[in-house]
């Protein structure tokens, strides 16, 4: 099993993610945890599992792991993301999308990690690229 924080574990972290597996990648969230996204300020991992549901309704999103730097209690992640709608979406979070519209973005992301889990998640739009 990879250590807490290391490439392994996050990579086993993001596909969960894009598996849509909620149960596995919900597993990473402390139950209060405190995310900042460019899309929402939540609190807890209920509403962060909610949050996702309801955006994987309406975008398959896919995030890829570009470069990774940290430790057992702080990660910072390049990730490259791409959504693309499922459906026409005129109030998404991020703009209005059209049905079959991709978007492409870099993101940097922090995770402070606390007994193995994710106490804080914070994120930042780097670029939106083509697309």
């Amino acid at each position: 099993m990879d250590p807490v924080g290391s490439r392994g574990w996050f990579a086993r972290y993001l596909s969960a993610f894009n598996a849509r597996d909620y149960e596995a990648f919900g597993a990473y969230y402390h139950p209060e945890v405190d995310f900042r996204g460019q899309a929402a300020t939540l609190a807890g991992r209920a509403a962060i599992m909610d949050f996702y549901r309801r955006i994987h309704e309406q975008v398959v999103e896919t995030v890829e792991a570009r470069s990774l730097v940290g430790n057992s209690e702080l990660l910072a992640v390049e990730l490259v993301t791409t959504l693309v709608s499922k459906g026409d979406w005129p109030d998404f979070p991020g703009g209005a999308m059209r049905e079959g519209q991709r978007r492409q973005s870099v993101n940097f992301a922090f995770y402070d990690i606390r007994d193995g889990l994710f106490v804080r998640i914070r994120t930042a739009n780097f670029r939106r690229m083509a697309g």
